[in-house]
C-alpha cells in the first residue's frame, strides 16, 4: 500500500483500508493484530530531514509497525512548517487521507534559514501549526503535533545544550490550545541521548569526511529514535498499541546494558561503570576498560586510552600486562591498533598517541551473554582521526569469550570485526609493526632498557617464543601460529600465550617481536598494505592461554589443533 502512496499521493484510495472503529486495548473484541486487515490505519508522518526516511527517524518508525507499508512518509529535508506548505507539499498530505498525521518542524524555521524557511517561535510557526491542525480535522485527520527531534550540542558535563527549546515550547502551547495529542520527542530524545552518553551516541549519526552529524540520525539511529517514537505514540493512541511490535512500556534508554553480573559454572561476569571483569571462580582473569585509567603523575593526558584489557592474571594471581609503562606509554595491555595508514588523503597513525594524528576509543558495550559453560561480552571501539575535522574511520567490534578450565590455566577469545564508517576506504600500508598486540609488565624490561621516570626498577627474566621455537631476534616477523611472552614475577615463571586462527586474513600472520622489550603484536601489515572498506572489513581471531609456568611447546601446539581442527 505505501507503493500507491508514493505513486500518487493525490488519489483517494479505493482500497479497504477498514473503516471499522478501532477498539481501545482495555475494551473487549478483537486486536489490531488479531484481524489485521479490518483494522489497519494509515499514518503519515510530516516534517523535515530529521523526520525523513533516509536521514532521520521515519524509517525506524515504520519497523515497529506490524505493517509497515500502512506508513507514508512525505517528510522532506530541508523544509520548514513555511516551505513544506508553500511548496505544495502540506497539500499532498491532505490528498492522501490518512487516518493519523505526526507534525514535526521546528528545526528549518530557525533564524538564518532564509526568508522563504523562517519562522519566528512565537509567532507565524504557531500560526502554521494551528492551520496544520484546522486543516487535517476539516479533511477527517487526526493530527499529532511532534516537538522537534534535538540537536545534539553536548557541554562537558555530558548533557544537551538545547537549541530547539522555543520550537518545542511553541508546540506544546499549540497543542494543548488546539486539544490534539502532543508527542514530545525533543524532550525524550534529550533524555534518550544523554543516556546514551556523547560517545556512545555516535553510533547512531551519519559520519562523512567532514566528522559527525550531530543532527541527523544513521539507520541504526533511525531504529532507536523510531522505537522511541512509536512507543510514544502507541501511547498517546492507546487504541493503536496492538498495531505496533513495540510495547509502550519498553524501555528507550541507549546502548542496550549489558547485564551487571552473569554467571556461567565456574565463570562469572561483572560490569561496572568503567570496567567490565570476568573471573574464574575468586580468581580474575580479565578486565576490560571502558573508560581509561588515571595517566600518572607527570605523565601527558595525551596518553589516555580505553577499550583495552588489563589487567589480564594467571590463575595464582600474576598479572601479565601493564597499562601507562613508562618507556612506551601508548601500549596498553592488549590492545589492538594500526600504525601507518592513509583515510582521504590523511596520514593517520592510530598507534603512537603522542602523534596526535589518530587514537582507539571504546565507544559502547552491545552484550553481555553465556554461551553454554561459556560467558563473555561485546563491546565497539572506534579507530578515530584526532586532527581537524575529527572523524571516526573504522567501528571495531570485539567479542571477548572466556572457558572455564581445569584451574591450571586460563583461556580467553577474542573476535574483532574493523568495519568502515564512511564510504572512504582505509588503506593500512605495509609496515612493521601493528595489529593485535600485547603489552607485558614493566620488570620484563631488558636490563638495558631505560626506565624514562625512574620508576619500577625490579628487573626480572623474560623472553618471547613462537611455535617455531624461534627467539625474540629469530622470531620477529616469522609467520607463527601463537607467541608467547613469558617472564618471571617474584621469582616464579608466568605465560601468556596468544595464538592466531588458521582463518585469519594472512594466516599464520607475522608477528612482530620486540628485540628488547616485554612485547609482541600480530602484524599482517608486514606482508603488505590491504583496505579496509564498507564492502571488505577486516575480521581475525585469536586465543589466549595464561599459565603459571613456562611455555610448553608440546601442550601449546596441541591447544591450538583443538581450537584449528581443520588445519593441518
Amino acid at each position: 500500500m505505501c507503493g500507491s502512496f508514493a505513486a500518487a499521493t493525490s488519489i483517494v484510495f479505493s482500497i479497504a483500508w477498514a473503516v471499522c472503529t478501532v477498539p481501545p486495548v482495555h475494551a473487549a473484541g478483537p486486536s489490531c493484530h488479531e484481524t489485521a486487515v479490518q483494522l489497519r490505519r494509515t499514518i503519515l508522518l510530516a516534517g523535515d530531514s530529521t523526520v525523513t526516511d533516509d536521514a532521520g527517524w521515519g524509517l525506524g518508525f515504520k519497523e515497529q509497525m506490524r505493517f509497515p507499508e500502512d506508513c507514508l512518509n512525505l517528510a522532506k529535508s530541508g523544509r520548514s512548517s513555511r516551505s513544506f506548505r508553500t511548496e505544495g507539499w502540506w497539500k499532498k498530505c491532505l490528498e492522501a487521507k490518512p487516518d493519523y498525521l505526526l507534525i514535526q518542524f521546528g528545526h528549518n524555521d530557525q533564524p538564518g534559514k532564509g526568508p522563504e524557511r523562517e519562522s519566528a517561535a512565537d509567532g507565524a510557526f504557531r500560526d502554521h501549526l494551528r492551520q496544520f491542525i484546522d486543516d487535517a480535522v476539516a479533511a477527517g485527520i487526526r493530527p499529532i503535533l511532534v516537538t522537534s527531534l534535538t540537536r545534539r550540542r553536548w557541554k562537558q558535563d555530558g548533557t544537551i545544550e538545547p537549541t530547539l527549546a522555543d520550537y518545542a515550547m511553541a508546540t506544546q502551547v499549540v497543542a494543548q490550545e488546539k486539544q490534539v495529542p502532543l508527542l514530545d520527542l525533543h524532550r525524550l530524545s534529550i533524555q534518550q541521548a544523554e543516556a546514551a552518553g556523547p560517545e556512545a551516541f555516535r553510533a547512531f549519526e551519519p559520519m562523512t569526511v567532514t566528522g559527525a552529524d550531530h543532527t541527523h540520525l544513521n539507520p541504526e539511529g533511525s531504529r532507536i529514535v523510531g522505537r522511541l517514537v512509536a512507543r510514544e505514540f502507541a501511547r498517546l493512541v492507546p487504541e493503536l498499541t496492538d498495531c505496533f511490535v513495540v510495547e509502550p512500556e519498553q524501555g528507550t534508554a541507549v546502548p542496550e546494558k549489558s547485564q551487571s553480573g552473569l554467571v556461567s559454572g565456574s565463570l562469572r561476569l561483572r560490569e561496572e561503570e568503567n570496567t567490565i571483569t570476568i573471573f574464574q571462580g575468586d580468581n580474575l582473569v580479565l578486565t576490560y576498560n571502558k573508560v581509561s585509567p588515571p595517566v600518572p603523575d607527570g605523565m601527558s593526558p595525551l596518553y589516555n586510552r580505553s577499550g583495552f584489557l588489563h589487567p589480564v592474571a594467571s590463575p595464582l594471581g600474576k598479572v601479565v600486562t601493564a597499562t601507562f609503562p613508562a618507556d612506551h606509554p601508548h601500549q596498553h595491555g592488549l590492545f589492538s591498533a594500526w600504525v601507518k595508514t592513509t583515510w582521504n588523503e590523511r596520514e593517520i597513525d592510530f598507534w603512537n598517541l603522542a602523534g596526535g594524528t589518530g587514537r582507539v576509543v571504546h565507544q559502547r558495550v552491545i552484550s553481555a551473554f553465556t554461551e553454554g559453560d561459556r560467558l563473555g561480552f561485546e563491546v565497539d571501539l572506534v579507530h578515530r582521526a584526532e586532527q581537524s575535522p575529527v572523524v571516526d574511520i573504522l567501528r571495531e567490534r570485539w567479542k571477548i569469550v572466556a572457558f572455564p578450565t581445569d584451574g591450571s590455566y586460563h583461556g580467553f577469545d577474542i573476535e574483532t570485526t574493523q568495519q568502515a564508517i564512511t564510504d572512504k576506504p582505509l588503506t593500512v600500508q605495509k609496515y612493521h609493526y601493528g595489529g593485535m598486540a600485547m603489552r607485558g609488565p614493566v620488570r620484563w624490561l631488558s636490563e638495558t632498557d631505560r626506565d624514562p621516570d625512574g620508576g619500577d626498577s625490579v628487573r626480572e627474566p623474560s623472553a618471547i617464543t613462537n611455535d617455531r621455537g624461534s627467539d625474540r631476534i629469530a622470531g620477529n616477523h616469522q609467520h607463527a601460529k601463537w607467541v608467547s611472552l613469558t617472564g618471571n614475577v617474584e621469582g616464579k615463571p608466568v605465560t601468556i600465550t596468544m595464538m592466531c586462527h588458521a582463518e585469519n586474513f594472512r594466516a599464520p600472520q607475522a608477528a612482530r617481536l620486540h628485540p628488547t622489550k616485554p612485547y609482541f603484536v600480530f602484524a599482517p601489515c608486514v606482508d603488505g598494505e590491504f583496505v579496509i572498506d564498507r564492502e571488505h572489513p577486516f575480521y581475525a581471531r585469536y586465543r589466549c592461554l595464561i599459565t603459571d609456568a613456562a611455555p610448553d611447546q608440546k601442550w601449546l601446539d596441541e591447544q591450538w589443533r583443538i581450537w584449528c581442527p581443520s588445519s593441518p
